[in-house]
């Protein structure tokens, strides 16, 4: 994708009620999308989870959208001029809170939410004044307000009975049926990546799910410059590289506690390592490339690690798996991962490959069931696949 015009914030204060969720399986929405990405780029790489979302695509007839505050008619000039007019103080538009986030109700129990919001780039985010936490907060009840205004679908997903019988778990103490504890419940949804500004935010709105072990677990959020990360080593003697086959699946779900599901992981790049070239024969190490962009699921069998693998798989996956993903005008090729709090041995990779980690991120469940209606309401509470571009934006 090549986004062209960034969005700003509204000059009229009045008019940034969130009412406007608009789909992304039209051309409409497909511009929609390099509008956000202008949007989102001065902020990365604190924006990055959001950022790769939408590069990511996937992007799903009914239950795909973006709600923001930003209307089409701030769309205007080209990204650099207007950000640096911005940072020069000739533009105060930029200075206010404003927020963006893609939603997709049919992913349960998988992420069904991302968020980015413009404090969560401030280096004093935490400290923000009075008045600038008011606002995200009340951007934040405008967000929740016009999810629990979207269709509820069914997920996309197969059952996930088999997941409620599994006992293993995790670094953490955490087993599969816990992390998939919510899925029965549509009005539960799991947001992922959130920033720990924008967690401690809708903590004070009293909306996070707290009744789930899994819940609100921190992660070390580890960002990485993909040209200072080591050129990936060679393998060891008789092992080979390759990709991850749908049949491999299972034997990926049995090492993870997070509720992976074929349909997805069918959908992301993946490397592997495999100590033959027989078809039958499983791997013995393998990562992803999440649909957020980050490195996911990365794992060695136990019996291979101490060999640096790990290194080699991420490494690799960062140089080779993700070429989409780096644009002409973006000079430094970032990637991420998120590791548990308490995952020491992710987290020593991880450092091991330069990845320095700023800040923390929550995958949080949020009970809509507790989210008061927004007093304004949107005119169009489903979707309109008939609206042009201008009406999906606007929302007068």
């Amino acid at each position: 994708m090549h986004p062209r015009r960034p969005l700003t914030m509204p000059r009229d204060k009045a008019q940034v009620d969130v009412c406007h969720p608009f789909p992304l399986t039209n051309q409409a929405g497909f511009q929609v999308v390099l509008a956000a990405l202008d949007c989102l780029r001065p902020y990365l790489p604190v924006s990055l989870p959001l950022y790769r979302r939408l590069q990511f695509g996937r992007f799903f007839e009914d239950t795909s959208c973006i709600i923001t505050n930003l209307r089409r008619d701030d769309i205007r000039g080209s990204p650099q001029s207007s950000w640096t007019e911005a940072q020069n103080g000739r533009d105060d538009v930029l200075s206010r809170p404003w927020f963006m986030a893609f939603v997709d109700r049919s992913c349960r129990p998988e992420t069904e939410a991302w968020v980015f919001g413009t404090w969560e780039a401030e280096p004093d985010g935490l400290a923000m004044g009075d008045k600038q936490n008011r606002e995200a907060e009340r951007l934040m009840r405008g967000l929740v307000g016009a999810v629990k205004r979207l269709p509820v679908l069914p997920s996309m997903h197969e059952a996930v009975a088999e997941i409620k019988n599994e006992e293993r778990v995790d670094s953490v103490g955490n087993s599969p049926n816990e992390y998939a504890a919510h899925s029965d419940d549509p009005n539960i949804m799991l947001w992922g990546a959130i920033h720990e500004r924008t967690m401690h935010i809708l903590h004070r709105m009293g909306i996070i799910a707290t009744q789930y072990k899994a819940s609100a677990m921190p992660n070390h959020t580890f960002v990485f410059d993909v040209a200072e990360t080591p050129t990936p080593p060679p393998l060891p003697k008789g092992l080979l590289w390759g990709e991850l086959d749908p049949r491999h699946f299972a034997l990926v779900r049995s090492r993870t506690q997070i509720p992976r599901q074929d349909r997805t992981m069918v959908d992301l790049p993946s490397l592997a390592i495999y100590p033959s070239k027989s078809p039958s024969v499983a791997p013995i190490a393998w990562a992803f490339v999440g649909l957020d962009g980050s490195l996911t699921t990365l794992h060695v069998e136990p019996e291979w690690r101490g060999k640096g693998l790990a290194k080699a798989v991420a490494t690799k996956l960062f140089r080779e798996c993700m070429d989409g993903f780096w644009e002409a005008q973006i000079r430094t090729k970032f990637a991420h991962g998120f590791v548990q709090v308490g995952n020491e041995a992710s987290a020593r990779v991880c450092k091991s490959l330069g990845g320095r980690s700023n800040w923390e991120c929550y995958w949080l469940r949020i009970d809509l069931g507790k989210v008061e209606d927004s007093p304004r309401q949107c005119p169009r509470a489903q979707w309109d696949h008939s609206c042009s571009f201008v009406k999906e934006l606007g929302c007068d």
